[in-house]
C-alpha cells in the first residue's frame, strides 16, 4: 500500500517518473513488488552489495514512468 501511495503522490506532485538507485539483487521480495508495481531494471551496479551469505552481489537501478493510465493514480 505505501507503494502505491508514494507513486499517486509523485504522479499528483507532477513528476514524471519514479526511480530506485539500490535494489540489492537477491531482495526477491522487493524486487517482486516494484516489478508488480510496474518497475523495471534499467541498469546494474556490479558487486555494489556485501551480502552476509553470498559475499558480492549486484545492486539493481529500477525505473517506471508516472501518468494517467499506467496504476500511477491508485491509492
Amino acid at each position: 500500500m505505501l507503494g502505491i501511495h508514494a507513486l499517486a503522490e509523485a504522479a499528483r506532485q507532477g513528476y514524471l517518473a519514479m526511480q530506485f538507485n539500490f535494489v540489492v539483487s537477491t531482495n526477491h521480495a522487493a524486487i517482486s513488488l516494484w516489478k508488480g508495481l510496474g518497475f523495471s531494471v534499467v541498469g546494474v551496479a556490479p558487486k555494489a552489495f556485501r551480502h552476509s551469505e553470498q559475499g558480492l552481489v549486484d545492486a539493481w537501478i529500477m525505473h517506471r514512468f508516472l501518468g494517467q493510465g499506467d496504476g500511477s493514480e491508485l491509492g
